[in-house]
């Protein structure tokens, strides 16, 4: 009897598969995996690869605005102090000493001036206006001088009333800028002198430190009375009654100026008189560093 065959379809052939049509089909599967595999690699390394192009320089321009405090990161000064730095009784570093001053412009401490006073005029005003001081702990106004100081008021308080009402650890004196123009510095220091003594007579446990006024640039000297001269005379004055007075004296004005002495434009205003916010920031951190290594 035949041997039974399986049942194909009506038009169809029998097919067998060979081993070599097998292997060969492997084979082509194999080679195509690779393939994809590749060509996924190459994508996704240049997907991961780092842009090749520089990034454009940051902008350096100084886009300050009124009452805006500046961001700018500070240059660093070092600088051997004065003797203006200390008090008159303390012997300054010698010329040569390693005990050099380093001094990072802006960085100071809020907390180091929560009780102290502030006395000036309008360029004192700016040091609550852009926010480094509270404005409760300044006595400051337009045109204040030496001579109006004491009998001037503001918010119905003097600056005696209200020196012997904050009882303050320190009060800072930045007067003489308003009669630089007009007056000498031989007349001022008197005035100076007898302000600190009324001070000292009503808060006798505060202590007393004068800042030196600040300078001017050349394009205001042009223009109006204030000039460098007059300006550096009666800061050197200053500096010669600390030591004969025994008075705390900070030559603030020595860090505002520029290679060529006068008012540094990264730190003054339009009029190159009144300060940007970033001078403020200076002499606060300048005061600071002064107080605590001095």
């Amino acid at each position: 009897m035949p041997r039974p065959r399986s049942y194909i379809p009506y038009g169809k052939k029998e097919v067998s598969l060979t081993p070599a049509i097998v292997l060969l089909n492997v084979l082509i599967a194999g080679v195509l995996f690779l393939m994809l595999f590749f060509i996924y690699r190459y994508i996704t390394s240049e997907e991961e690869a780092p842009p090749s192009r520089t990034p454009p320089p940051e902008n350096n321009a100084n886009t300050e605005a009124d009452n805006i405090p500046s961001e700018d990161p500070e240059p660093i000064i070092t600088t051997t102090p004065p003797p203006s730095m200390t008090r008159a009784t303390t012997t300054p570093p010698e010329t040569g000493s390693n005990d050099a001053f380093v001094f990072i412009p802006g960085d100071y401490d809020k907390e180091f001036f929560a009780n102290n006073l502030f006395i000036g005029d309008s360029i004192m005003t700016g040091i609550h206006l852009y926010g480094h001081i509270p404005a409760g702990n300044v006595f400051a106004k337009v045109g204040l001088n030496l001579v109006s100081v004491l009998t001037t008021e503001i918010d119905d308080e003097t600056v005696l009333s209200k020196a012997v009402r904050m009882k303050p650890a320190r009060i800072f004196i930045m007067l003489g800028s308003n009669e630089i123009g007009y007056s000498t510095g031989a007349d001022m220091i008197p005035r100076m002198l007898t302000f600190i003594d009324t001070l000292k007579n009503k808060v006798p446990d505060s202590e007393v430190i004068v800042l030196t006024i600040s300078p001017v640039t050349a394009a205001h000297e042009q223009s109006r009375p204030e000039n460098m001269e007059d300006i550096n005379n009666y800061n050197n004055l200053l500096k010669e009654a600390s030591s004969a007075n025994n008075f705390f004296l900070i030559d603030v004005g020595e860090i505002l100026k520029d290679s060529t002495g006068y008012f540094a434009q990264e730190y003054a205003e339009s009029d190159g008189l009144h300060f940007k916010s970033g001078a403020y920031k200076a002499i606060l951190s300048y005061i600071q560093f002064t107080i605590e290594n001095s």
